[in-house]
């Protein structure tokens, strides 16, 4: 039997497409994307997103995903299995690795560099309103700059802080003058 992790925030749509898995197999993607959970979906894959949202949050649900496998399978079952990733975060996989050859677990890891792989963004709405435009028009009243904030206004982590630090530096939002750790328009 074959275990396949797919670290799919690192490798997007196209590193799942690779996945090559029989009915038998237990295919693991993690992401948050909506796209991505139709793919999986529609190919039987598990679709792990009940994750926190941040940086290597998924790299870590994977690794404890991964260890919870690895123990609740006997001896004889863990010479059959084999273990596989799809990623190309160096970080994850030198977890992934350390724990496959701590328990003699045979594994592959599936890079996929070579490739040109479009990252994918978590919730991706349809709107043409850009996240300077949320984040100016939120910014009425002042407010902190907080996750809570970033998820209020539906913006990925990155895109939050790229367009803060546009606004910031074009001189649109500056800091509260009655309360410093609040922002709002000039």
């Amino acid at each position: 039997m074959k275990f396949v992790f797919v670290d799919a925030e690192n490798v997007g749509v196209k590193g799942v497409e690779r996945v090559k898995a029989t009915l038998a197999d237990k295919v693991f993607v993690f992401s948050k994307s909506n796209g991505i959970k139709q793919y999986c979906e529609k190919e039987l894959f598990h679709h792990l997103s009940d994750y926190p949202n941040g940086q290597n949050q998924a790299d870590f649900y994977i690794i404890s995903y991964l260890s919870r496998v690895l123990s609740t399978l006997d001896q004889q079952a863990l010479i059959s299995a084999h273990f596989e990733l799809f990623s190309n975060d160096e970080s994850l996989i030198s977890a992934f690795e350390f724990q496959c050859r701590k328990l003699g677990a045979k594994f592959r890891i599936a890079r996929t560099k070579d490739e040109v792989v479009v990252p994918i963004v978590p919730n991706i709405k349809s709107s043409s309103v850009s996240a300077e435009q949320k984040i100016y028009a939120a910014l009425e009243s002042p407010k902190n700059l907080d996750p809570s904030f970033q998820e209020q206004l539906g913006l990925s982590r990155q895109a939050f802080t790229k367009a803060v630090n546009a606004l910031s530096s074009g001189n649109k939002i500056k800091r509260s003058e009655k309360d410093k750790k609040k922002w709002v328009q000039c």
